[in-house]
């Protein structure tokens, strides 16, 4: 049975060649600890190298914590790098049942809970909780049939400020993985945006 113990955070090691990048999610972490407390222990072989939880132990430096919940295993050092690669990979596969997260995220917003210390940021809490009403598609169709006999059509979209960056990375890295290429930044855009609705070009 694994067993939880209070370690001093001065005596764990961050495991130096860990390949996941999280210093962004550091003060969501911060933030979740200070609400809820420090739930989830901190994985750590017999050495005290840390398996998972690089960046809890981040957060918990943050908040000047002198010592965390740890859980140890004894892994070989192979093992150790093994595991915290699939620990990390495999919390990506996991999706989420939209309508339900709606829900539940009103639900929590009505019983006075803070959402941003859940994680999502303003601009992902704005489109969770956005009005669900058929918006007015007539200026997107006036401009459609103005563009018809283009080339390409080059349709405005409206979003948040701070959601312009992450969502050219995400159609970068996605046309990447399914080798879509162009020069032009707005067709390479268009082109997986097309492949996502199975719409053929």
């Amino acid at each position: 049975m694994l067993q939880v113990r209070e370690v001093e955070l001065s005596k764990l090691k961050p495991w130096e060649d860990n390949p996941r990048l999280n210093d962004q999610a550091v003060n969501a972490v911060v933030r979740s600890i200070r609400t809820f407390g420090f739930n989830v222990p901190i994985l750590c072989d017999q050495n005290l190298m840390i398996i998972a939880g690089h960046t809890r132990w981040k957060a918990a430096k943050e908040l000047d914590l002198k010592a965390v919940p740890v859980i140890v295993l004894e892994m070989t050092e192979a093992q150790r790098r093994a595991f915290s690669l699939a620990d990390n990979k495999t919390a990506e596969i996991a999706d989420w049942d939209l309508p339900k997260l709606r829900d539940l995220l009103e639900e929590l917003n009505s019983d006075d809970i803070k959402l941003s210390d859940l994680g999502f940021c303003d601009a992902e809490l704005a489109a969770l909780l956005a009005d669900e009403r058929e918006p007015d598609w007539s200026e997107f169709d006036q401009r459609l049939a103005i563009l018809e006999n283009d080339t390409y059509a080059l349709l405005p979209v409206k979003i948040r400020p701070e959601a312009k960056k992450p969502i050219q990375a995400a159609i970068r890295t996605f046309a990447a993985e399914i080798g879509i290429n162009d020069s032009d930044k707005a067709v390479l855009a268009g082109k997986v945006i097309q492949k996502l609705f199975g719409v053929e070009a």
